[in-house]
């Protein structure tokens, strides 16, 4: 399972030649829809991303989940996904995709896009949760590779929050989501 969470995160492998390998793709396949049979997960497509100099960066995602095992939340360029989390004494549990927000005081939403015409990118999020929320962000360029950590920002209920990046971003990684105590700082940090 370790593998293609590591593939969904970094989207860039590509397609195992012989054997051992091929096992392993047709396992991981396995894997991954067991988890989509219980888990919303986001539907194969081509992810495509302007760059600096006008061209075009595309990458064929697999159906992956969007909440990935681990708590992580992947979002792609062109996507808007909803997040409903479970509360339990002031403190998030658990969270889960949903294709469209039920529970809007337990649900966050992201959406990750590049103004017409322009490289860089853009990462809205809102909520309505009771309190402040803040998280770890990381983002991934188009050159691929790694994971880079970046600032957030909390955001406030009823607000938007809006990430930006003077570059394109190929896919944004957010974990350690939790509510802030009431009067925390609302510093941008890493």
């Amino acid at each position: 399972m370790k593998l293609w969470i590591c593939i969904s995160v970094l989207g860039l492998c590509g397609a195992p030649v012989v054997g051992r390998a091929q096992d392993e793709a047709e396992q991981r396949a396995k894997e991954i829809e067991a988890v989509c049979g219980k888990a919303h997960c986001r539907d194969a497509r081509t992810v495509s991303v302007r760059l600096e100099d006008g061209s075009t960066f595309e990458r064929a995602v697999p159906r992956l989940p969007i909440v990935l095992p681990n708590g992580w939340i992947t979002v792609y360029p062109g996507e808007e996904i909803h997040v409903e989390l479970t509360l339990a004494q002031g403190t998030i549990k658990s969270a889960r995709a949903v294709a469209k927000p039920v529970r809007r005081d337990a649900t966050l939403t992201f959406k990750l896009s590049q103004p017409q015409g322009r490289a860089d990118t853009v990462l809205d999020v809102s909520h309505a949760l009771p309190r402040n929320i803040k998280y770890s962000l990381g983002m991934m360029l188009p050159s691929g590779g790694q994971l880079y950590a970046t600032t957030s920002c909390p955001v406030q209920p009823g607000l938007t929050s809006h990430e930006t990046w003077a570059h394109p971003v190929f896919q944004v990684v957010i974990r350690d989501l939790r509510l802030l105590p009431e009067g925390a700082s609302l510093n941008c940090d890493p």
